[in-house]
């Protein structure tokens, strides 16, 4: 397919020259998504008002050359789909800053399921909002919704906000993602978004060799969760990870035992090492 350059009248509606001039400064600035603070500054180079700037980009909101994503927050389009150009996760971490890619859309990303998620996931530790069609995830998750990509955002304490990396996407856009260790961490963690801790399971039994070990028990000590630290110790064991690595993990104060699954029946074998109920065989 084609695309019409900017500097190419649209017959289908708008040929404001100065608009299209205001489109092609954008794209050539490499910002995308941008804020009407940079269309403003960039429109003064053209000699253009912060008035007329805003007033153009309703224009071109309006022609379909961009997208509305928020309040102050545009995305450039494809001129023959008038669809956002952008990568998902470069808008996804645009709608709120500071945020990351994260749990299924960061697995996915790193190559550490198959599964591929049916909408982008983000976790940020700002207080985050829906937008204005109301509409709810899961457990009440904040969603955006542009142009048929939905965004849920999960809240996360900003001394749990770690383990993120700058990552090129495209020859575009660089975003910030959970890095492997991190978004496995939350399969730990997360019941309520991974159903189960076999989703974990699976990715230490395909992928220990890619992850570094070090840096998974290192998060799961800043994480700062008692059961999620013992329940990273039980399974690296049982993959056969040494045992001086997880000496960090053994350390940790933990109180009574907890099930290792807690979605099953808490019933099980005691591991006294862990002090975890190993239920996995067990239902409920």
């Amino acid at each position: 397919m084609t695309t019409r350059p900017y500097g190419q009248p649209d017959t289908r509606g708008y040929g404001e020259p100065v608009g299209i001039r205001l489109l092609a400064a954008m794209d050539g600035a490499g910002v995308d998504p941008f804020t009407t603070s940079q269309a403003i500054t960039e429109g003064a180079g053209l000699g253009l008002t912060s008035g007329h700037t805003t007033t153009i980009l309703h224009r071109l909101v309006a022609a379909g050359w961009i997208t509305r994503v928020k309040k102050g927050l545009y995305a450039l389009n494809d001129p023959v789909t008038r669809l956002p150009k952008a990568h998902p996760f470069a808008i996804g971490t645009a709608i709120v800053t500071p945020s990351a890619v994260s749990h299924w859309s960061a697995l996915q990303h790193w190559g550490l399921t198959e599964q591929v998620p049916m909408y982008i996931m983000l976790s940020s530790p700002r207080r985050t909002y829906s937008s204005s069609d109301g509409v709810h995830g899961a457990d009440g998750r904040p969603v955006w919704t542009v142009e048929g990509v939905r965004y849920e955002f999960i809240a996360v304490a900003r001394e749990r906000f770690f383990g993120v990396t700058q990552v090129w996407v495209d020859d575009r856009h660089q975003v910030p993602i959970f890095d492997r260790e991190r978004a496995l961490l939350d399969a730990f963690h997360h019941f309520h978004i991974f159903g189960s801790l076999s989703v974990a399971l699976e990715i230490l039994d395909a992928h220990l060799p890619e992850l570094d070990v070090d840096r998974l028990v290192e998060y799961a000590v800043k994480l700062g969760v008692a059961v999620v630290v013992k329940r990273v110790g039980w399974a690296l064991e049982e993959f056969g990870v040494a045992s001086d690595l997880l000496a960090p993990l053994r350390a940790y104060p933990t109180r009574g035992s907890s099930p290792l699954d807690p979605g099953r029946t808490a019933r099980g074998r005691h591991n006294p090492t862990w002090n975890v109920i190993e239920n996995l065989r067990h239902g409920g």
